[in-house]
């Protein structure tokens, strides 16, 4: 009877340890995590499920409240932040930010002085950049803290308060801002190169001449490049822990490369040794 009433009460813990729960941005849920989660079953003969919808924000508090053993997405959790100060995260592979515009925009390349005065709103027409003279429809996301929208006030302004300009339109997903951009023959905005590169009646500006390429990511000559992360709670489970070594491992890399998405292994750019290093001792720090 000891041994029945045992086997029950330890039945759930062995079910829950064969269900990785995990929980992926708007950009690393196209870029290559499905891939992930499909070798990572196959391997360990486990199930993986994976959310359908939702940002930065909603992936990591999903991590810090439990919803999900592991997240990932395009910007670093915040120690500012009281949902996300206990959250390890981990750099996997490289994304890029990028700015797009429809297809049928006669504009091909930008400068980041450019850029800038967009977001500000000091250029407003597509004549100062070469193309009609026509008003730019700048579209932004509504939140400060999205992958995108902090990446880009990092990377561009150095300011994560930067604001941008008060009549651009604001929307909740990045998704919603490439529906737009291909429907709106006068819009600009800005987007991860991995969610952007298939995606039909847009196309990505060069920026100072260069196209933001894979292969350019990873020598470091597109200079926008934006770091995609694993995030773990404090107390990780084996599972979770297992997921991100294997995200990390050469198997790992090799099919996150496979998806066109820049991984750590390959990047060539000064200091990309030294990071790969990092994301390991952060690894095991965590464990």
């Amino acid at each position: 009877m000891r041994i029945i009433i045992l086997t029950m009460l330890l039945l759930p813990l062995f079910l829950q340890s064969k269900t990785l729960k995990t929980y992926a941005c708007g950009v690393t849920r196209v870029a290559f995590i499905p891939q992930l989660n499909r070798a990572f079953e196959k391997k360990f003969n486990v199930k993986t499920t994976l959310n359908k919808r939702g940002g930065d924000l909603f992936v990591i508090s999903g991590v810090n409240k439990g919803e999900a053993e592991v997240g990932s997405g395009c910007r670093e959790a915040l120690d500012t932040l009281k949902s996300e100060k206990d959250i390890t995260s981990i750099q996997v592979a490289w994304g890029a930010l990028t700015f797009i515009v429809n297809k049928n925009n006669k504009v091909d390349n930008i400068t980041i002085s450019q850029v800038k005065d967009i977001l500000r709103g000091r250029i407003t027409n597509w004549k100062e950049l070469g193309g009609e003279d026509k008003p730019i429809h700048l579209i932004v996301r509504e939140s400060k803290l999205s992958g995108v929208g902090l990446s880009a006030r990092e990377i561009i302004f150095n300011n994560r308060d930067e604001d941008f300009y008060s009549q651009a339109k604001k929307v909740k997903s990045s998704s919603y801002i490439r529906e737009e951009v291909a429907k709106d023959p006068l819009a600009f905005a800005i987007d991860n190169v991995m969610s952007s590169k298939d995606f039909p009646g847009i196309k990505m500006l060069k920026v100072e001449g260069i196209a933001p390429t894979k292969e350019n990511i990873l020598k470091g000559s597109y200079k926008l490049r934006q770091a995609m992360y694993m995030y773990l709670p404090k107390n990780a489970t084996d599972l979770a822990h297992k997921y991100v070594e294997f995200a990390l491992s050469k198997e790992g890399q090799d099919i996150i490369s496979k998806t066109g998405t820049a991984n750590l292994k390959e990047a060539k750019a000064k200091g990309d040794k030294e990071n790969e290093v990092v994301q390991e001792i952060l690894l095991d720090l965590q464990d």
